[in-house]
């Protein structure tokens, strides 16, 4: 049997991740219909869903305490976040000529893979406070 603790943080993880995740495929759409390249669109939308989803992570998924101390190492994740997003993007969409939403369903599910290890292990690591 696995123990609640090990299923909670994940499922924490991927609600917090759907709210942000929202605000990124809404930006992104946004910026696609004002003219803008989906490549481009797909950076703005990382942009746009990270301030969702950094109080979110910090204080219910990791239970880190509430403030900016680990506000850099979020943003670094971010920078990173933009980097193999655009990346896994643009193969995915250029290279093997998938439509927008499949590429970046796609290219979600591998950055909250990455997003999700970066965050447990560098970002939010605060055990003081575990989330209940």
């Amino acid at each position: 049997m696995i123990p609640v603790a090990r299923v909670a943080r994940p499922l924490r993880f991927v609600s917090s991740g759907a709210l942000a995740t929202g605000v990124h495929w809404l930006a992104m759409a946004a910026l696609i219909g004002a003219g803008l390249a989906p490549a481009v669109a797909t950076a703005g939308g990382v942009v746009a869903g990270a301030p969702t989803n950094y109080p979110l992570q910090q204080r219910w998924t990791f239970g880190a305490r509430p403030g900016l101390a680990a506000l850099p190492g979020y943003l670094l994740t971010c920078g990173l976040g933009v980097i193999l997003n655009s990346t896994a993007f643009l193969l995915l969409h250029r290279g093997l000529a998938l439509s927008v939403a499949p590429a970046q369903l796609v290219t979600t599910a591998l950055v909250a893979v990455a997003n999700y290890t970066l965050y447990k292990r560098c970002v939010f690591h605060d055990r003081s406070h575990p989330p209940g």
